[in-house]
């Protein structure tokens, strides 16, 4: 019996990382998706609504996306290959407030560009600035021969949403698949994708194209930048050049979605599948996440350490799985939390180690996955150094 339950747990390991797309059928239709957007817009809680699977972690501190998650969903003979990436920053950021000197945490954007075929541009709705932010649109400028959408996060937090059709308006330069955004006053209920088929009431054209009509010396910055991966743009260049440019005139379609209750994201994965080609899947059908099980609980435990302790601690913290075995159908784990001042330990545990508690029973997404029980032991480490 224990045998057996442990061919099914390996059985689901495979599925779960690394499904390979068995030989193509001619029905088959995929699409490679990026998502884009500046820290903490909630782009990991709209790639883990996206494929119905909770394959990154999420917490309430920026930057808990370090590196890209690929995940995927089949359904109706279309695959969605997602691909969440780290939220839009400098190098100063990354070295002074996130203390990692990861790559993907600059690159990580820009590498999901490079093989997508459609990018979603997530935008917090309730973030101050009515602008995309400046790397975002470094991004889109350097790739505008993607399609791409525009999406509305965080609509639930909104007190009135008809405020955000002037903000799309903005965000949009006015246009949407091409046309220019037309609004009819009416009295509105939810809000979902916004097209180009709307009744009549006002046009607005809020900026011409980005390039034209700008003076010589803005379009010979737009040249030399636009030859430079954005991690190797200067923020204050990035900012400088797009400074009076508040929006991307290439949306196809915007929506109005919460990743937190779900609201608009059938609207928004409907349009991706209409956005689909017909090509093989990347990937076998059952197939979630090319993410390690182990990789996702470390990432798990992470997110859990930013929500509960200080930013200047916890992202200084590392996660590692030091055991991952089956005893009898319990997954058995122990991680580690790598301390570097011992200071930190006692942070870790809370008093009376309340903290570590809660921080160990709150995570539980390798157990959905595997569709078994899981106990974790979570462990502060000190590390001493001579």
């Amino acid at each position: 019996m224990l045998q057996c339950k442990r061919m099914r747990l390996l059985t689901a390991l495979l599925r779960f990382t690394h499904g390979a797309a068995q030989s193509p059928q001619i029905s088959e239709r995929c699409l490679q998706v990026a998502i884009i957007g500046p820290p903490n817009s909630g782009k990991s809680l709209l790639t883990n609504q996206i494929v119905r699977a909770q394959v990154s972690a999420v917490s309430s501190k920026m930057d808990t996306t370090q590196r890209n998650v690929t995940a995927a969903i089949t359904e109706h003979g279309c695959q969605l290959v997602v691909v969440d990436s780290p939220g839009t920053i400098g190098i100063q950021h990354a070295r002074k407030v996130v203390k990692r000197n990861e790559p993907m945490l600059l690159t990580g954007a820009e590498r999901a560009l490079e093989g997508a075929s459609h990018v979603l541009v997530v935008h917090d709705a309730t973030a101050t600035g009515d602008y995309i932010h400046h790397r975002v649109l470094h991004l889109l400028h350097r790739y505008p021969h993607l399609t791409s959408s525009l999406v509305l996060n965080k609509i639930d937090l909104v007190q009135r949403r008809s405020d955000l059709l002037e903000l799309v308006r903005i965000l949009c330069n006015g246009k949407v698949g091409g046309e220019p955004i037309k609004v009819m006053k009416t009295q509105m209920g939810r809000l979902g994708k916004v097209g180009t088929s709307v009744e009549r009431h006002s046009t607005m054209s809020l900026h011409t194209d980005e390039e034209k009509g700008r003076s010589e010396q803005w379009q010979q910055r737009y040249r030399t930048l636009m030859q430079k991966p954005t991690h190797k743009c200067g923020w204050l260049e990035t900012k400088s050049l797009f400074s009076d440019i508040r929006g991307w005139s290439n949306f196809d379609a915007v929506f109005f979605v919460s990743s937190l209750t779900g609201e608009g994201i059938d609207a928004l994965r409907e349009h991706l599948h209409e956005r689909s080609e017909n090509k093989a899947h990347r990937f076998d059908e059952n197939m979630v996440t090319t993410k390690k099980p182990m990789a996702i609980c470390e990432d798990a435990i992470r997110a859990q350490l930013l929500d509960n302790l200080p930013s200047d601690i916890a992202y200084a913290l590392k996660v590692k799985v030091t055991e991952w075995q089956m005893e009898g159908d319990v997954l058995q784990i122990v991680a580690e939390v790598q301390c570097d001042k011992e200071k930190w330990g006692h942070y870790v545990l809370g008093k009376g180690s309340s903290k570590i508690i809660k921080i160990g029973s709150a995570h539980d997404s390798t157990s959905i996955y595997l569709k078994t029980a899981e106990h974790s032991i979570i462990l502060p480490h000190y590390r001493r150094f001579n």
